[in-house]
């Protein structure tokens, strides 16, 4: 479904990603692991259309994503939640998830909101409540919940859990499973590591811009390296 081959990309002279390959199959849940610093976001940024590769190739349904704008890039169907969430802090709940649905039309929105809100039923409870008041647990909702109404293939989350409570945290993980079940692919970055290992069906581990460490969930939650350095085992 997604295939990244010996990307390289940086910002200005500075490179931050070094050859780095991976896939995601579809209804995948994979995740992307690492220190800060180490290239998960730029990883993300260059996926989405941000940033271009310097080398390599990103194929998303064996079409080339290279050179093609973000706003391309989602109508193909790969949409990212940002780290941050990067709300219209200004603007309401249904305000919000409306723009995630521009790409949709007028027939499509209807259902596009009642699934959005059968995932997160406080959501429609809070329409009309202008984001930024929102707490950060119901702010990450909006923010998936934006990102679902443009109809992604493939949904990319970025430190999703960042910020929350243990228990909303334990919410959104259940949702991304969710999400899965209804047959959207999932990449995600994510400090939690070891909640999210368990939920994954593959990961990568990036240092320095390098994937230095791949294999299933289960197998890099017993990886010795792996624990020592990212599960605080």
């Amino acid at each position: 479904m997604l295939t990244l081959k010996g990307i390289s990309a940086g910002y200005g002279e500075l490179t931050v990603l070094n050859d780095v390959s991976l896939r995601v199959d579809p209804g995948e849940i994979v995740t992307l692991l690492g220190a800060n610093g180490a290239g998960k976001t730029t990883t993300l940024r260059t996926i989405s259309g941000f940033l271009h590769p310097a080398s390599g190739t990103i194929e998303f349904e064996r079409t080339s994503l290279v050179g093609r704008g973000p706003h391309q890039i989602v109508r193909d169907g790969l949409v990212q939640v940002p780290e941050g969430r990067d709300l219209f802090g200004s603007l309401t709940v249904l305000e919000n998830l409306r723009m995630g649905g521009y790409t949709r039309s007028s027939g499509e929105l209807k259902s596009a909101f009642e699934e959005v809100y059968d995932l997160f039923p406080i959501l429609k409870e809070r329409g009309k409540q202008v984001a930024a008041t929102m707490s950060g647990g119901q702010q990450q909702m909006v923010a998936i919940g934006r990102a679902l109404m443009a109809d992604p293939k493939l949904l990319m989350l970025d430190e999703p859990s960042l910020g929350l409570d243990p228990k909303t945290t334990s919410t959104v993980f259940s949702v991304v499973e969710r999400i899965r079940e209804r047959g959207i692919s999932v990449l995600i970055v994510e400090q939690n590591a070891v909640q999210t290992l368990k939920l994954a069906d593959r990961g990568y581990v990036l240092e320095s811009g390098e994937v230095a460490v791949e294999g299933t969930g289960s197998e890099l939650l017993e990886d010795t390296r792996v624990k020592n350095a990212y599960l605080g085992l």
